[in-house]
């Protein structure tokens, strides 16, 4: 029963956030910034090419620079600490009833971001190195992260609902546990996907 009625209340959180960002977006979409954005858009659009030696540009600098961005973003992750797939202490930290945003995931997306961007470079300068294995399993751990660490987050948002059963509150509480285990479970995949030699090293 108090499963039954903790994925109700998460549904109902859930369609209440697709309706605050439906109508949101919907008011963006009539601002005047966004007629803006679109005019400049449509002008550099009738204006392509920009020059006539972008075609001969060199991007490697712009990628090296995506991937200095990316290893000085890692190197300051806890990585020996996410070296082991069961991390208490930052369970610990991740069960805190503290209401606001944990704060070891923000590094972590941050990384994500930079690892789409450094892959991204990489398309552009060899499209077959886009896809190395090395990487693309590092990002799909970073992409369990978030979603788990998103889980995690709504599930104790829920949780803090006023006069909550507590059937209810125990399952979203068992729910929330898990997902922050998965939190770590994905650290650890990435750690282990990173210290992977990249692909071309003998």
């Amino acid at each position: 029963m108090g499963a039954a009625k903790a994925a109700a209340l998460l549904e109902r959180q859930l369609t209440l956030a697709r309706t605050r960002a439906h109508s949101a977006a919907l008011r963006a979409l009539g601002s005047a910034r966004f007629h803006a954005v679109a005019d400049q858009v449509a002008v550099l659009a009738g204006e392509v090419p920009l020059a006539g030696e972008a075609g001969h540009t060199d991007l490697r600098p712009l990628a090296d620079a995506a991937r200095e961005r990316l290893e000085d973003a890692v190197a300051a992750l806890p990585l020996l600490t996410a070296g082991s797939p069961y991390n208490a202490e930052a369970l610990v930290l991740g069960l805190s009833p503290d209401p606001s945003p944990h704060p070891q995931d923000a590094p972590w997306h941050q990384v994500r971001l930079l690892l789409r961007l450094h892959r991204y470079a990489q398309e552009v300068l060899d499209p077959a190195a886009g896809d190395d294995p090395r990487l693309r399993a590092a990002g799909e751990a970073l992409d369990r992260h978030r979603d788990a660490a998103e889980a995690a987050a709504a599930a104790a948002q829920a949780g803090r609902t006023p006069r909550i059963a507590p059937a209810t509150a125990y399952a979203l509480g068992v729910l929330h546990a898990g997902q922050r285990h998965e939190v770590e479970a994905a650290r650890y995949a990435f750690q282990r996907a990173w210290q992977q030699p990249p692909a071309g090293t003998p």
